[in-house]
């Protein structure tokens, strides 16, 4: 009676869907949320407006929120951790969830890359910086569309990736190496572009060496991306494998792996995308833009200082013979001038011409202290 009670127990076969994916598919979003909600209350703090930057983390959680939303709606329909329904469909739902969620990724994973290359470029505002970026932002939204074409329309007809019926156009773990390959070097070159012009920057190496390491914690989802690429390996690998040991391969234990990190990729960019943004909670408002546009105000005004010791700005302005006393106010003039506001907001002072004594010496000579009016500008960001 034994024997016959469990040879009517029904064999339970496993999904793809497990209780860890539906965790990191409620935990991360959720993580990534609270990070763009920090960023914003950051933007806040420094009484700045959201900017392109900021929409498109926003634009982007959105985005990696609908790959979540898939996933609780197939494992509504085939179960967690072992089908619910009979082993066919529950394969075919498997394959649907594949199909739908790795196309769909392209979309937030080129969003996010564009959210940093247009933080990059409110923070470094120089014209061939903002060409750079410009370029990059054409190339990953045609990467992301190639590739969610590539993926999604694959089958022919489309239904031939979840029923088996039709042909292949092209071999899925070749699409998937590529496509994965592709978004790293992606992100490798997004997080290199900066660099050159850090480096150019009149500051200490330590601090160089800071203020690369802040960008260069959008790195961790190079990481994620690379673990997601190593797992798809593994898979095929041990298909090929057991195929010519003529064993059965269920390759599901790692595809749930895969699956996990194809969640974990678009999230874990956000959350570095925004780390950051942060300073104006640390810094009394001041944002790392802020701190960056301080610091070629300061090399500026360093510049004028310099002119104004060595002389150079004496023969400009015609007061090289001028008593000392009045040598040093129009000095102090041109550092301290009256303060006007810009729409910019910057602090931008502006000396008010001088009347310089024109002598019979200076005449004869006809050099520039015939000059009677000059003005020097020194911009600071607020």
């Amino acid at each position: 009676m034994a024997s016959e009670g469990s040879a009517m127990t029904p064999v339970k076969v496993e999904s793809m869907i497990t209780t860890a994916s539906i965790v990191v598919s409620i935990v991360f979003p959720v993580l990534s949320l609270i990070a763009i909600l920090i960023r914003i209350r950051a933007r806040r703090a420094g009484r700045l407006n959201l900017q392109a930057d900021d929409w498109g983390m926003i634009l982007t959680w959105i985005l990696t929120l609908a790959l979540s939303i898939v996933l609780w709606v197939l494992a509504g329909i085939s179960g967690i951790d072992y089908f619910k329904v009979d082993e066919l469909s529950g394969n075919q739902a498997t394959a649907k969830l594949l199909l739908l969620t790795s196309s769909m990724a392209e979309f937030p994973l080129a969003a996010v890359k564009i959210s940093i290359l247009l933080f990059y470029k409110r923070v470094f505002s120089t014209k061939k910086f903002a060409i750079a970026v410009w370029a990059l932002i054409p190339l990953i939204t045609a990467w992301g569309l190639i590739f969610f074409f590539i993926i999604l329309f694959n089958g022919k007809p489309v239904s031939a990736a979840w029923t088996g019926v039709g042909v292949l156009q092209f071999d899925t773990v070749d699409v998937g190496l590529a496509q994965g390959g592709s978004s790293i070097v992606l992100d490798i070159i997004v997080l290199c572009l900066p660099i050159p012009i850090i480096l150019g920057l009149h500051m200490h190496a330590k601090r160089k060496v800071a203020v690369i390491g802040m960008f260069w914690l959008g790195a961790f989802c190079v990481v994620v991306a690379v673990l997601r690429l190593v797992f798809l390996k593994q898979a095929t690998q041990q298909a090929i494998d057991s195929a010519k040991a003529g064993e059965g391969f269920s390759a599901v234990s790692l595809e749930s792996k895969l699956f996990i990190f194809v969640l974990l990729e678009p999230n874990c960019s956000i959350i570095a995308g925004c780390l950051p943004c942060y300073g104006p909670l640390f810094t009394g408002g001041r944002g790392l833009d802020s701190i960056i546009r301080s610091i070629r105000s300061v090399l500026s005004l360093q510049s004028i200082r310099s002119a104004l010791s060595g002389g150079g700005l004496n023969q400009e302005v015609g007061i090289g013979e001028l008593p000392w006393a009045q040598r040093q106010h129009r000095r102090r003039l041109l550092i301290q001038g009256p303060n006007l506001r810009t729409s910019l907001g910057a602090r931008v002072a502006i000396i008010p011409p001088w009347n310089t004594h024109k002598t019979e010496a200076h005449s004869n000579r006809g050099g520039p202290s015939s000059i009677n009016v000059t003005k020097a500008v020194d911009v600071t960001t607020t």
